[in-house]
């Protein structure tokens, strides 16, 4: 009966330790196998060397980077802030440049 199920394309399964792996399965037996040997090791590399290194400053290059902290209000406006706003703010813009609360810069 034994043999008719196998002959019937059912693959018998593998016991541990009996039999040859695949070539992946014993790549991968072999790194779990070594990784549960080397854990602490490793755990403590990585602390000595984040005790040893500094990190780098988060929040990559360019324009995306570059801080430059906003005043908390525009003391000026120019020509372009005039010309590229609605009518009705730009009569406020140039009550402010005309009342002299605003500076105007070319």
């Amino acid at each position: 009966m034994v043999r008719a199920a196998m002959s019937a394309g059912a693959k018998p399964k593998r016991e541990r330790g009996k039999g040859k792996l695949s070539t992946p399965e014993a790549r991968r037996e072999y790194q779990r196998r070594y990784y549960q040997l080397h854990k602490e090791k490793a755990k403590e590399y990585q602390r000595q060397y984040n005790l040893t290194h500094k990190k780098k400053a988060r929040g990559g290059r360019g324009k995306a980077n570059f801080v430059c902290p906003r005043e908390m209000y525009r003391s000026t406006f120019n020509t372009s802030d005039i010309m590229h706003s609605p009518v009705e703010k730009t009569l406020k813009m140039l009550e402010e440049i005309i009342n002299g609360e605003r500076l105007f810069t070319m």
